[in-house]
């Protein structure tokens, strides 16, 4: 590693990254690579899978740059970004060969003791999901179960990628305010931290 990645502050260096330092983000990469490949094989169970994906999380991280000089903490984002990608990999699998069914996808993700309050949060959101209006509820439903893209549910829906992206965020905060008025939003935070938000 470079004595010039150390020697800065890591704000810093998500700061010159976002201004697009080709450089320092070289350097990035290959600090955190290992780390984000060994998080996408622990899941994918097959190396050039995880590599694949490894490549996804830091293309996608380049192609968003500008959002770094915003990041506090860079552990938290990697980490966010990659576990997104994981997730909707699976899914896609589980999509197209259906080798898997749907309610095992928990499993993967969460303790057993855990798996049970998923199951009924799928429920309670099925149930949100059901008082939406179109194409609000299409929307929802393409970008948050089926792990869908703007692009992919304009194109579906024939909406423009903002009206999508507006019609997501006031899904999610129907759901957000069902969830808190009808249950113990506290139970699910870590559940509704891995289904809504990403």
């Amino acid at each position: 590693m470079s004595s010039k990645l150390i020697s800065l502050d890591e704000p810093v260096i998500l700061s010159k990254i976002a201004e697009g330092n080709e450089f320092l983000y070289t350097q990035l990469v290959e600090k955190h690579w290992q780390k984000v490949l060994q998080h996408a094989l622990s899941y994918v169970k097959s190396y050039p899978i995880a590599e694949e994906l490894t490549q996804d999380v830091f293309i996608q991280i380049w192609d968003k740059r500008e959002k770094l000089a915003d990041v506090n903490s860079f552990d938290n984002y990697l980490f966010i970004v990659s576990r997104n990608l994981i997730i909707s990999h699976i899914r896609k699998k589980l999509i197209e060969t259906d080798s898997l069914k749907g309610e095992k996808l928990q499993e993967l993700f969460f303790k057993p003791d855990d798996q049970y309050e998923f199951k009924e949060l799928v429920e309670i959101i099925n149930e949100g999901a059901a008082l939406l209006q179109e194409p609000r509820r299409s929307v929802f439903l393409l970008s948050r179960m089926e792990g869908r893209d703007t692009d992919y549910i304009s194109n579906e829906l024939g909406i423009a990628s903002r009206t999508v992206r507006w019609h997501l965020l006031q899904s999610l905060n129907f759901l957000r305010n069902h969830l808190h008025q009808q249950y113990n939003v506290d139970l699910l935070l870590l559940i509704l931290s891995c289904l809504l938000f990403f």
